[in-house]
């Protein structure tokens, strides 16, 4: 049949003129034909979500100890603790849009360092300092980065009153009125233990003036009047005589101490520790007379010393100036007070008669310079005298401002306006 195609002889010439084009077709395709982009792998990291499909925190509430519930609930107020309180609870949660697992991160602002990772959805602090806090809480899926805004919500913890400026201004107060006080207190309890010491002393100046004074004039008087008895002819009665004679005069002499010692008992009032406040005094009080001029002049930064030592020094210059009133027939007598860098001077010049120097001044009757020399050697003094019966006397004291040191030291436990 020569109409009937012959399959077999065909196909090779098909695949001759065509076939070409489909083996190019496989390997590129032919111009302005689409190539369709590879499908989207739903795994790959950094593509998933965005911040707006991000879990976001927010504070459900707070609680003081339960764990269970929020006994406040949201955060539209500041949380405030009482003072003392232990426990502080932070309830939170996050709305999200997608199903994976929700991570949290909190702190407490002024209080932790670091932030705290946790899936839970509670915080819990206890004993919290007083103080201001912000506690912040943020939320996200596992795995990704910390995108969305932190809840906030401000806590304070109060202070105990203890705590508080106002207490210690209070306390300072107290502390301030209470130091006056004990001063107030310590003053009177001094008062009262000088004022107890004072009436001693005047008791003791009472007895003294009326046992010791009044026993002295009469052996002074009782001595005279022996004296008198004797008669002069005979060698013996005329020993017997002066004896009485130079008794009487120590009895006087006596009597002027116990008089001085009496007058600075009963006169405690002017008792100091300035020397020429106290030189000055004694001879206004003793030694007022018209006759005689007294000039009285200190010289120097004048400093206190000892209240011994002033006794001593005031004696002294006592005794000089009433032996120059009593034996020189002087008219003026100079006081130099003198205050140098390392001692004290006091010299007592009178334009008098003068005298001579016995060997042994107790036979004749004169203990003053004796008693002079004593209290000079007691406060660590020299003790000079010059004196002729043309020039009159001079009469000087130095002492050092060590040897007075040690006397305060050594009566510091003592009430120094004492004056003992």
């Amino acid at each position: 049949m020569h109409g009937t195609l012959n399959t077999p002889r065909i196909l090779p010439l098909i695949f001759f003129c065509f076939g070409p084009v489909s083996l190019w077709a496989q390997i590129a395709p032919l111009p302005n034909t689409p190539v369709p982009a590879p499908p989207l792998d739903s795994t790959t990291v950094g593509t998933s979500g965005t911040a707006g499909n991000d879990p976001r925190a927010w504070i459900r509430g707070s609680s003081f100890g339960s764990e269970l519930e929020p006994d406040v609930k949201g955060t539209d107020h500041e949380i405030e603790l009482d003072p003392g309180a232990r426990d502080v609870v932070f309830f939170f949660d996050a709305t999200s849009s997608s199903t994976a697992p929700i991570e949290f991160r909190y702190r407490l602002a002024d209080f932790d360092s670091n932030w705290t990772i946790t899936q839970d959805r509670i915080a819990h602090y206890r004993h919290l300092p007083a103080g201001q806090y912000r506690f912040e809480v943020q939320a996200h899926d596992v795995g990704q980065a910390w995108r969305t805004a932190s809840a906030e919500v401000s806590v304070v913890q109060h202070h105990f009153f203890y705590q508080t400026w106002l207490f210690y201004v209070f306390l300072t107060f107290g502390l301030a009125a209470l130091a006056i006080e004990l001063l107030r207190q310590r003053d009177q309890l001094l008062k009262g233990q000088m004022a107890m010491v004072m009436e001693e002393r005047k008791r003791i100046a009472s007895d003294c003036h009326d046992t010791l004074m009044v026993g002295f004039s009469a052996i002074s008087w009782q001595l005279e009047a022996t004296a008198k008895l004797l008669p002069d002819s005979d060698l013996r009665n005329l020993r017997a005589s002066q004896s009485c004679e130079l008794a009487r005069k120590m009895v006087a002499h006596c009597q002027a101490e116990t008089r001085q010692i009496i007058w600075d008992l009963r006169d405690s009032s002017e008792i100091t520790n300035i020397l020429s406040h106290a030189l000055s005094r004694t001879l206004n009080a003793n030694f007022l007379r018209e006759d005689i001029d007294i000039v009285f002049d200190v010289e120097g930064t004048e400093i206190p010393i000892s209240p011994a030592a002033v006794h001593h020094v005031v004696c002294i210059g006592q005794e000089a100036v009433s032996n120059a009133i009593r034996h020189s027939n002087a008219t003026r007598i100079e006081v130099q007070l003198r205050y140098e860098t390392d001692s004290l001077n006091l010299v007592v010049r009178d334009n008098g008669c003068g005298f001579d120097l016995p060997d042994h001044r107790i036979s004749t009757g004169h203990f003053g310079i004796l008693v002079m020399q004593e209290r000079a050697r007691k406060i660590g003094g020299s003790f000079r005298i010059d004196t002729s019966p043309s020039i009159g006397t001079e009469i000087a004291l130095e002492v050092d401002f060590g040897s007075i040191s040690s006397m305060l030291n050594q009566q510091e436990h003592i009430v120094p306006w004492i004056g003992v």
